[in-house]
């Protein structure tokens, strides 16, 4: 976001980030922001504090739930402190080696999560496939099953229909056959 001036009303950056004050309220509210306020006890947002609430705007597009960007603020405020408000020369830099000790620490507990949610997530799918597979085998044994049965009963009445022309054959050539054995033994018709 580009900072224009050195203080933002609630108003004018509820325009600029395109959300109600309301919303702004509720971010400083759960993300524990300290947002200082002038003479009159009116609100006043930093450079840095709008730069802050359009990310969190940013995350919360993204789908990130307000716990997580709570988290992710504080670790970025672990790193990159609240400027002092008094004019002294202090240095804002941690300690030397506390860096890399904080992002070695951050970096673990990154993987730490990044872990646990990966194995939280082969579990599920683990789980999901099997009972897939299980549904699959008992639509598919079913499936067989059905086809066994019409296939039976297909069977059945062809060798029903058979059944009846053999025996149809049989009535109509009962009496047939002394005469065709007579004119093949004697040869006459």
């Amino acid at each position: 976001m580009e900072v224009l001036k050195e203080r933002y009303s609630i108003t004018e950056l509820s325009e600029m980030l395109q959300l109600s004050d309301h919303t702004l309220r509720f971010y400083e509210k759960e993300c524990e922001l300290e947002v200082p306020k002038d003479e009159r006890g009116r609100r006043y947002y930093t450079p840095e504090l709008a730069n802050m609430m359009y990310k969190i705007k940013l995350m919360r597009s993204e789908g990130l739930e307000l716990k997580a960007i709570k988290r992710i603020l504080q670790q970025d405020r672990m790193f990159f402190p609240a400027p002092v408000p008094d004019d002294s020369t202090t240095s804002l830099a941690p300690p030397a080696g506390r860096e890399i000790e904080s992002v070695q620490a951050l970096l673990n507990e990154i993987g730490r999560q990044l872990a646990k949610e990966i194995s939280y997530e082969l579990d599920s799918t683990r789980e999901h496939l099997s009972r897939e597979i299980a549904k699959s085998k008992l639509e598919l044994g079913a499936c067989v099953e059905n086809s066994i049965r019409r296939l039976e009963s297909r069977m059945e009445k062809h060798y029903e229909e058979v059944d009846r022309a053999i025996s149809n054959w049989r009535k109509r050539n009962s009496g047939n056959i002394f005469r065709r054995i007579f004119y093949r033994v004697f040869g006459a018709k």
